[in-house]
């Protein structure tokens, strides 16, 4: 109940006409993570418990904070080593699921240009820039799934290219989606300029779902 992820509903993998789905496409990141009043009734009743002792910790939130830690510092890791920058934690505020990682120049050099500036009514200008470009890429032929940054920039910055080098990945996962993540991205250290054009993925069978 207390890190519940919230459910995607069936009407967003259907089929229809294109003015319909796009709208319903851009919405979708702003609103399902809206719990409904219900919820938030039930997770109200349940945040005394919270305060008591569990699993060895002094509290749930503080078994909470080693839980996510350790998931936070293991993909970190494993971004850096394929060529990522992460925050500096000791110095960064560490709360929330997610990295907001910067791909090095090998990883953006490497990108497929069939991917970059290519049309996608998904994206901020109906334009997939190098996020969008780099987060398609690597669901497509590394195996990993991550967020393109630029939704989370208003439309004026991402156009000036702001949010290019920036990709948006969760490690709220099990143990067992991050380390395959992080063998996809021992890929990426494999990969030398310009060779994404006909890189092909061996991975893909233990994809690891990082959005």
């Amino acid at each position: 109940m207390y890190f519940s992820k919230p459910p995607s509903f069936g009407f967003l993998r259907c089929i229809g006409p294109k003015r319909l789905i796009a709208p319903i496409h851009q919405l979708l990141p702003y609103v399902q993570f809206c719990a409904s009043t219900v919820i938030q009734e039930a997770l109200a009743r349940s945040l005394v418990r919270a305060d008591e002792p569990y699993e060895g910790h002094s509290s749930y939130y503080e078994y909470l904070k080693a839980k996510y830690t350790r998931k936070r510092d293991l993909l970190a890791n494993a971004l850096t080593n394929a060529g990522f920058a992460v925050p500096d934690y000791s110095k960064t505020p560490g709360g929330g699921f997610f990295i907001f990682a910067r791909a090095g120049k090998e990883i953006v050099d490497a990108i497929p240009s069939k991917y970059l500036m290519a049309e996608n009514d998904a994206a901020p200008g109906g334009v997939a820039r190098q996020d969008w470009a780099l987060c398609q890429w690597m669901a497509e032929e590394i195996g990993l799934l991550c967020i393109p940054s630029s939704p989370f920039f208003s439309l004026a910055k991402a156009e000036q290219g702001a949010s290019d080098s920036f990709i948006r990945v969760a490690f709220c996962k099990n143990d067992e989606t991050i380390e395959a993540a992080a063998k996809a991205l021992e890929k990426l250290n494999n990969i030398e300029a310009g060779a994404g054009e006909s890189y092909n993925a061996t991975v893909a069978s233990a994809a690891g779902d990082l959005n």
